[in-house]
């Protein structure tokens, strides 16, 4: 089968900057590597890409990049990128961080014992989907790519297989569909998690009994905002009841949480339909932005414009917040700052609305259309859903698994803290959401996002008329 992709279309999905280095958030920083795992013969590579974005999607004439999937006879080799791990702990870590690599990769080799697998570090983010447009303009992209929240754009282009051929019953039953939600497109799955993570809330207790309150995690908005009031006003400035990280140019980090109250009454930022285009004026928001207004006089003074995340979140560690959202990774990270007791739980629920989070850390493995070992690689990608293998994940990773079984054996583990167990139920029982994958100018309508959370925070002018005014904003930067 051929297809035809526009160089236009390829350099526009790769224009999506700002979208924010979650997995680098999470403790993920990985260097450029190839590992051929057959031999476990590991090798440094050092790549350059260039990629002038914005210029070249003005100036560029259309041209097509051919896109083959012809399946190769006789002895087959199957290039995977990334894997959202440190590729080096195979040989370093074979019996602890490495184990995990080394299970999903012995699985697809029991099924293919003559095939030659080679696992290739290309970094994350941005400069993850900037290498892999470049390797499809180039004709040299891999048999199978990994990422986060930008596979329904390759999907749109037809870069991708779909993989609902071989996603048995067994397998859609035990996975959790928000984990790889980001990966569907017109009702067809393109790629599966293989390890993930989601927000929850964390609680300094010691800050809620300097105050004298009940050392508990809020389960509603109201008791989020009287225990925040009741902790900066009894402090007498000393500590204060809610971290909010704020709006900075088009950043996604105070985004990407304040996602999480607007999945809870049903809003998504894009819509629901249709994934790169801005869902800005939904009425149901308005609440969302009433409540933020309405806490801030209870944050830490000049936090909600720090752009440094690391002294936005440990402002909690320190006494100096006693709320705050949270990816299950703050568990280890609190105790790091010497928080050793804090609270985990659901995200407070507003009244009339439904728990709900965002999936964060998590990583999806997707078969590229290009690719000459099709069922090869989607084999790699069903294996990374074996209930072996994801039982091996928290302990061998630190994640959290994808699959429902995966969240079961985390739960009867009497070895995991009752912290990671709360966040494995909440990653599997929410509503989980995945921001948006915007196809045309990402920045400006992140940008006109941020502008809105500023107005909020900065003037008392009518929400409704706000978020009216962002919403012709972006419709404006779709239309030019």
């Amino acid at each position: 089968m051929k297809r035809s992709i526009s160089r236009r279309q390829l350099l526009k999905a790769s224009a999506i900057g700002g979208a924010g280095a979650l997995l680098a958030a999470c403790g993920a920083a990985p260097t450029p590597q190839i590992i051929e795992v057959t031999s476990i013969v590991e090798k440094e590579v050092e790549k350059k890409v260039e990629v002038q974005v914005t210029s070249i999607v003005e100036k560029e004439v259309e041209k097509q990049v051919e896109v083959t999937a012809v399946p190769v006879v006789g002895p087959q080799t199957l290039t995977v990128w990334g894997s959202g791990l440190d590729l080096t702990q195979i040989e370093k870590d074979p019996t602890g961080l490495g184990a995990a690599l080394i299970k999903h990769r012995d699985l697809v080799q029991a099924k293919h014992p003559t095939a030659t697998i080679v696992w290739e570090d290309h970094g994350w983010d941005e400069t993850l989907r900037q290498n892999i447009v470049s390797a499809l303009l180039a004709g040299t992209q891999p048999d199978v790519i990994v990422g986060e929240n930008f596979f329904q754009q390759y999907a749109a282009l037809a870069a991708l297989l779909p993989l609902d051929d071989v996603i048995t019953p067994e397998v859609a039953e035990n996975s959790i569909v928000g984990t790889h939600k980001a990966a569907i497109y017109n009702g067809k799955v393109y790629g599966m998690s293989w390890f993930s993570g989601c927000f929850g809330f964390e609680v300094n207790p010691n800050v809620l009994k300097d105050a004298g309150l009940e050392e508990k995690v809020p389960a509603t908005w109201d008791e989020l905002y009287e225990a925040s009031k009741a902790v900066t006003e009894k402090s007498g400035g000393a500590s204060y009841g809610y971290t909010l990280q704020g709006p900075l140019g088009f950043s996604v980090g105070g985004m990407f949480r304040l996602a999480v109250y607007l999945q809870q009454v049903g809003v998504t930022l894009n819509k629901p339909e249709q994934f790169d285009y801005p869902n800005f004026n939904d009425p149901n928001s308005v609440q969302v932005w009433e409540f933020i207004r309405k806490i801030l006089p209870y944050t830490p003074p000049g936090i909600v414009f720090e752009p440094d995340e690391g002294k936005v979140y440990t402002q909690l560690f320190a006494g100096k917040s006693a709320h705050q959202m949270a990816g299950s990774w703050h568990i280890n990270w609190a105790k790091d700052n010497g928080l050793a007791n804090a609270m985990y739980g659901t995200v407070p629920i507003p009244a009339g609305g439904k728990p709900a989070s965002y999936v964060v850390g998590n990583v999806i493995y997707g078969v590229m259309t290009a690719t000459k070992v099709p069922e090869l690689g989607k084999d790699w990608v069903i294996a990374g859903q074996d209930k072996e293998l994801q039982d091996m994940i928290l302990k061998h990773t630190t994640r959290l698994p994808s699959t429902k079984s995966g969240v079961a054996s985390v739960l009867a583990d009497a070895t995991v803290d009752e912290a990671t167990k709360a966040y494995a139920v909440l990653l599997r029982d929410s509503d989980l959401g995945i921001l948006p994958q915007w196809t045309k100018e990402p920045n400006k309508l992140n940008g006109i996002w941020n502008d809105l959370f500023t107005a909020v925070i900065t003037t008392q002018t009518d929400v409704k008329q706000l978020i009216d005014e962002a919403q012709t904003k972006a419709e404006d930067v779709l239309k030019a």
